[in-house]
């Protein structure tokens, strides 16, 4: 496989997973990807599916593509050769930056999903989002569920 990942149980590498933030990966109606770095998330089952549930504020463009674009996203834990791209993809916004290109990520695209996964991570899943919710008192978030349809782990 030339992007040297394999594909796994969702539920595989867990550890590596929650080690570590993730680059969050969104797609709008026009097919231009926009990534995002992103802290708050978890991996578990919801009504008997693999679920992630990411966490975005609302004034983030992606929040806008999560809601008003497709309606799906891929989640990636970068290698440490790409971990420069998660300064960038935390500090620019997508609406006037090709952040893929600023931090000269490679995409992957999706096989179950119309949303890319990025080439050079450690695990890379594809999600649906099946619920969304706002997260309470606690912070200005927007909670995404996603059904975990594809997983990879770099080989």
């Amino acid at each position: 496989m030339a992007e040297n990942r394999i594909e796994i149980n969702p539920y595989e590498n867990i550890e590596v997973f929650f080690k570590q933030d993730a680059l969050l990966v969104t797609l709008g109606k026009d097919g231009k990807p926009n990534v995002m770095t992103l802290a708050w998330k978890t991996i578990g089952e919801l009504w008997h599916y693999p679920t992630i549930i990411v966490a975005v504020s609302p004034s983030r463009y992606s929040f806008k593509l999560l809601t008003e674009g497709v309606r799906e996203f891929t989640l990636n834990i970068p290698s440490d050769k790409i971990r420069h791209a998660m300064d960038i993809a935390g500090s620019y916004s997508g609406r006037n930056t090709d952040k893929f290109k600023q931090a000269n990520l490679e995409k992957i695209p999706g096989k179950k999903v119309k949303v890319p996964t990025i080439k050079d991570c450690l695990l890379s899943y594809e999600c649906k989002i099946i619920h969304e919710t706002d997260s309470g008192n606690n912070a200005p978030h927007h909670l995404f569920v996603g059904e975990i349809v594809a997983a990879y782990a770099s080989k």
